[in-house]
């Protein structure tokens, strides 16, 4: 569940085209993602919260290195989501705690800065989770709660890169009520004014006690309004069909969800309003107080941090009514406890993994076959892990909950 365990804050594209590739030369090249950006909490009161900035350039003399950043003028912010790419020189991330959302510029990587923030729409909904780019060059935002205390109804907004809120939405519906009316993660329809949200209650740190929600809708983003229900069905045996986490879209075009409960589905029937969701792989660990968290995609394999792993599942979606495991990256729970959080560069050979604590990992992915391993070229921490421990500048540790990556 999204904070059920102590400092495991929980709570993202290719698509297929019927006829001839066009030459090798017209194919642009994938995006030269030299930075990523890690959206780091304080470790102790005197330290800030911020944005970090990753030399992951293996040419660079400060390959490895932090060499940029922006502090927050607070600490307690919980920062937690961050968007996994940066658009056109801004990223949006998020603070829990604080019920704020930062627009940072990073056009320039080594001085990053915050553009603009904002809270929620008012006097409907706030509590950001998620965001997700619109066509339009605005951004759709998943508000969790209602306005003012954590409680009551969500719902989503749409708003522009100086944080400012033109239109907004209530999530309630009929069979969605106030405490299933979480909106917690979006994804576009490609080529449609739709969009899947997956409700969840984020919770707050501390809470055990979770509203059992295993539910998406379908809303229309032209102007914003939920439209359908569609249910993760129970296979009867597990509670893999609840509280969704992460929805990606594979090489094929096909659309998946996996849940913190360790299911993953396939939602079919979004060229009309009213998708089916099917299970197609369960992971371990649900239901163990293991929750499964991010996933990601890679051409047609989806990646998935699983705790009980420990570590990281590839399982390939070539056959996207039942998912096959490829490949597993063990990541020892002493060193990594509770992997969650799994970002892709752009081209895919790369992904960056978080969880509960100070470190980060890189593993390099083979999109051709799925095989997956430490990047060792990260170095090894002082334990003899791969990776590191997070420090901002000024040699402090901090907490990374999501990174991003870009130019």
């Amino acid at each position: 569940m999204p904070t059920r365990a102590p400092l495991v804050f929980l709570p993202s594209i290719l698509l297929w085209v019927g006829c001839a590739a066009p030459p090798a030369a017209d194919v642009p090249a994938p995006p030269a993602d030299g930075h990523a950006y890690l959206w780091s909490m304080a470790a102790d009161s005197g330290t800030s919260d911020g944005l970090l900035v990753l030399d992951m350039d293996t040419a660079s003399a400060t390959f490895g290195q932090v060499v940029g950043q922006t502090l927050l003028d607070t600490t307690g912010t919980m920062t937690h989501h961050i968007e996994r790419r940066v658009h056109d020189g801004v990223l949006f991330a998020n603070g829990w705690q604080a019920n704020r959302t930062w627009i940072f510029d990073v056009s320039d990587p080594a001085n990053p800065s915050i553009r603009a923030s904002f809270t929620g729409a008012d006097g409907l909904a706030g509590w950001t989770h998620d965001v997700a780019r619109l066509p339009n060059g605005r951004t759709l935002v998943a508000f969790n709660a209602g306005p003012g205390a954590y409680e009551g109804a969500g719902g989503l907004g749409e708003v522009d890169d100086k944080g400012t809120i033109l239109q907004a939405a209530s999530a309630l519906m009929p069979g969605v009520d106030d405490t299933s009316a979480t909106p917690y993660v979006i994804k576009t329809v490609a080529g449609r004014d739709r969009a899947v949200v997956g409700l969840t209650e984020m919770g707050m740190p501390g809470q055990t006690d979770f509203h059992e929600v295993g539910l998406l809708q379908l809303w229309r983003t032209d102007s914003l309004a939920p439209i359908a229900v569609i249910t993760l069905p129970s296979n009867g045996t597990d509670q893999g069909h609840l509280w969704p986490s992460s929805i990606e879209t594979s090489a094929s075009g096909e659309m998946f969800i996996n849940t913190f409960a360790c299911g993953l589905y396939r939602i079919t029937g979004l060229d009309g309003d009213a998708p089916v969701a099917t299970r197609v792989f369960t992971f371990p660990g649900g239901g163990s107080g293991l929750e499964c968290g991010v996933g990601a995609t890679i051409g047609n394999y989806w990646i998935q941090a699983v705790p009980a792993a420990p570590g990281l599942m590839v399982i390939d979606l070539s056959d996207p009514t039942m998912g096959r495991e490829v490949a597993r990256l063990v990541m020892d729970s002493t060193a990594f406890p509770g992997v969650h959080w799994v970002s892709v560069n752009g081209s895919g050979s790369r992904v960056a993994i978080t969880g509960n604590g100070p470190w980060l990992a890189m593993a390099t992915f083979d999109p051709s076959t799925g095989a997956i391993a430490f990047d060792e070229r990260l170095g090894a921490r002082a334990d003899g892990a791969p990776g590191m421990i997070v420090r901002d500048m000024a040699g402090r540790v901090v907490h990374p909950h999501g990174v991003a990556w870009g130019p």
